[in-house]
C-alpha cells in the first residue's frame, strides 16, 4: 500500500508525511519541480506541478490512497477537477481532500466557492472519498509577524469575529487516521480547534511569547484590500482574503467540532498551547 501526499512540504503535509512514517506507510510525496524536499526511509519523493494535472499520473502509479491538497489558486476549482481525473485514471481507489469549513460551490465568497467545487468534483468522481473540512490553522498566526514587529499589533478586518481555529497537527493526525485506518467511507469531516476565541485574546496569547504587549487593530475592508495591493498581492488573492475575512465577522467560523476527538481519541489542541511553538517566527 502507497501513500501520496500532495502539498507534502506544507503546514499540514509535511506534519502528515511524519505521521504516516511514523504509522509504518510507504509514502509518496508530491512536491513542486526544485522544491523542499522530505527526507525518511520510507518516504519517495516525486516532482509535479499541480496546475498541469497530466504532470501527476506518473506519481499515482501503483497508490491506493491520496491526500489532496493544493494551495489557492485563481482557477482552484477547475485544478482539482483535472487532479481527480487523473487519480482515478491512475487507480486510486480513495482521495481524502483538504477542503474548508464553509465550502459550498454557489458560495458567494471564491474561497468557499472553490473548495466546494473541488469537494463537488471528489463527490462525482465515484472514488472513496474523505472530506476534511478544516477551519483556520493556528500555525497561519506567524503570517501576521511583520505587522506585529513593526506595529505591535494584529491588524485585520474582523470586527468581534471569534474563530475556533484548529492546529495543523491535529489535522494532520485525523488525516492519518482516514487514511490507515478506514471508516471514513464518503464522509465528510468538518475539523475545528477546542473553542471559538476572538482576535483579541489571540493577541493576548501573542503577548506571551513575544514580550510585549500585542493587540488587535480592526480596520475597514477597503482599508485592509489597499495594503495588501500595495504589498504586491494579485487582485484575485486580495479578493478571497476580503470574502474570507467577511465569513469571520458574520461567525461562520465560530463552530465547534468534536472530529478530532472523534478519530485521535483526544481533545483537539488549544491555541495557547500551540502558540509557544511559534514564538521565534513571530519575533523574529
Amino acid at each position: 500500500m502507497v501513500i501520496a501526499v500532495t502539498g507534502a512540504t506544507g503546514t499540514v503535509g509535511l506534519r502528515l508525511v511524519s505521521r504516516l512514517v511514523g504509522r509504518g506507510c510507504r509514502v509518496r510525496a508530491v512536491v513542486r519541480p526544485g522544491g523542499r524536499r522530505p527526507a525518511g526511509e520510507l518516504v519517495e519523493v516525486v516532482e509535479a506541478d499541480l496546475e498541469r494535472p497530466e504532470s501527476l499520473r506518473e506519481a499515482l502509479h501503483g497508490v491506493s490512497d491520496l491526500f489532496l491538497l493544493t494551495p489557492l489558486h485563481p482557477d482552484q476549482g477547475a485544478v482539482h477537477r483535472g487532479l481527480v481525473d487523473v487519480a482515478k485514471r491512475a487507480g486510486v481507489q480513495h482521495v481524502v481532500r483538504m477542503s474548508a469549513l464553509g465550502a459550498d460551490p454557489a458560495s458567494p465568497v471564491s474561497v468557499h466557492r472553490q473548495h466546494g467545487e473541488g469537494d463537488q468534483a471528489v463527490l462525482e468522481s465515484g472514488l472513496r472519498y474523505t472530506l476534511l473540512r478544516s477551519n483556520t490553522f493556528m500555525q497561519n498566526v506567524a503570517q501576521w509577524a511583520p505587522t506585529i514587529r513593526a506595529r505591535d499589533a494584529i491588524v485585520l478586518p474582523v470586527g468581534d469575529a471569534r474563530v475556533s481555529m484548529i492546529d495543523a497537527g491535529d489535522i494532520a493526525e485525523v488525516a492519518a487516521a482516514v487514511l490507515t485506518e478506514g471508516g471514513t467511507d464518503d464522509q465528510v469531516l468538518e475539523l475545528t480547534g477546542p473553542r471559538a476565541i476572538s482576535y483579541p485574546a489571540l493577541a493576548a496569547l501573542v503577548s506571551t511569547v513575544v514580550g510585549r504587549r500585542i493587540t488587535h487593530v480592526d480596520i475597514s475592508p477597503a482599508d485592509a484590500a489597499a495594503v495588501m495591493l500595495g504589498n504586491g498581492m494579485p487582485d484575485w488573492a486580495v479578493a478571497a482574503r476580503i470574502g474570507l475575512y467577511s465569513t469571520l465577522r458574520a461567525g461562520t467560523a465560530e463552530r465547534v467540532s468534536t472530529a478530532v476527538l472523534d478519530w485521535t481519541g483526544r481533545p483537539p489542541r488549544d491555541f495557547a498551547e500551540v502558540v509557544p511553538e511559534l514564538a521565534h517566527a513571530l519575533s523574529g
